[in-house]
């Protein structure tokens, strides 16, 4: 193969544009996803294809300081334990990387040593734009709002002027958790928050209440105390709750961890899942099918989630225009599993 000279040292701009037979400006413009260049498919293609094979990286430094910008954005969480961010924040980076640019993982908390976290990631780190997937924390969205930083908000809302967010449609869950267990003839339904006062929070108790509402169980309703997002604190939780006459017969958890503790107490206590009670948590993920017994869940788009808040952060980056609503997700399913069954007679 004489044309494949050995190569020291990266592959450049004008070795993709030999490959390709077009112009280093057109192999820039088509790796850029250059909206007003005007070039065939197949050309398309085909400069996509030669990068690829010679292993093209752009040089983010040389694009940076041409269109002042760093190309990289930052996804702010509360946590990196919990893997329902961790599908989220996998969504948002396979569409930051589709489009061209790298993502920061910055988890906060409440802490003199977070204090400056805002302005550290938007000035010290140089980003475009921020993921913002907590609300606990006000001065961190002040302090962001205050550097007029590019912010779209994952999951979260607060109904000011000119916000942008991605949100699941935290009602909606919680309904279709309720109705699925009415199906199966359960009239005692509980809903086990837990003790955050989050905007998630709220919506999923407004969707039991709205949910036993659908199915005729208005006033009937039971709210169990809230618990802190611990086994050993849902498990104490729940037990009390089912030692206590005229226990419930299903139970709505606000995540899997709270949905394991409730099956632990029961176990514990003698009661059959789902025989005697069953339960449903309001997030799925893997983990839920390696718990004995399997907890069925709410499915929520959470890749989702993540993929289209990175796409509407970038757009409104490259100055493209958005629609003011909010994107709002829908669940995709229940997913019935071992810990649901019907009502016991």
């Amino acid at each position: 193969m004489q044309d494949e000279a050995i190569r020291w040292g990266p592959a450049t701009l004008a070795d993709v544009a030999r490959r390709a037979d077009v112009s280093k400006s057109t192999v820039s413009r088509a790796l850029s996803n250059d909206p007003t260049l005007n070039i065939r498919d197949e050309t398309r293609l085909r400069i996509k294809a030669a990068a690829h094979e010679l292993g093209y990286m752009p040089n983010s430094n040389a694009r940076s300081l041409r269109l002042a910008r760093s190309w990289c954005v930052a996804f702010v969480v509360p946590e990196l334990q919990n893997p329902v961010f961790g599908q989220t924040i996998d969504g948002a980076h396979r569409a930051a990387a589709d489009r061209g640019y790298s993502m920061l993982i910055a988890p906060v908390e409440a802490s003199p040593a977070h204090d400056e976290l805002a302005r550290n990631i938007v000035l010290g780190s140089r980003v475009d734009g921020i993921l913002l997937n907590t609300l606990e924390y006000p001065k961190f969205l002040a302090d962001t709002s205050a550097l007029q930083a590019r912010m779209v908000l994952v999951n979260r809302q607060t109904g000011a002027d000119g916000e942008h967010c991605v949100l699941l449609d935290n009602e909606a869950g919680a309904r279709l958790a309720v109705q699925e267990l009415a199906k199966l003839g359960h009239r005692r339904i509980a809903y086990m928050p837990t003790s955050s006062v989050s905007w998630v929070s709220q919506r999923r108790r407004e969707g039991y209440h709205l949910g036993m509402k659908a199915v005729g169980l208005e006033g009937e309703e039971r709210i169990m105390p809230e618990c802190e997002a611990d086994l050993a604190a849902a498990e104490a939780c729940a037990a009390e709750i089912l030692a206590s006459p005229n226990r419930p017969t299903a139970i709505v958890a606000w995540n899997i961890l709270l949905a394991v503790g409730v099956t632990r107490a029961a176990r514990r206590l003698g009661i059959a899942v789902p025989e005697d009670l069953s339960v449903i948590s309001l997030n799925d993920s893997s983990a839920a099918q390696m718990m004995t017994p399997q907890v069925s869940a709410v499915r929520l788009p959470l890749f989702q989630l993540g993929w289209q808040a990175a796409c509407l952060l970038i757009d409104l980056i490259e100055g493209k225009p958005v629609a003011p609503e909010p994107v709002v997700l829908t669940p995709e399913c229940v997913i019935l599993r071992e810990t649901t069954g019907p009502a016991p007679s």
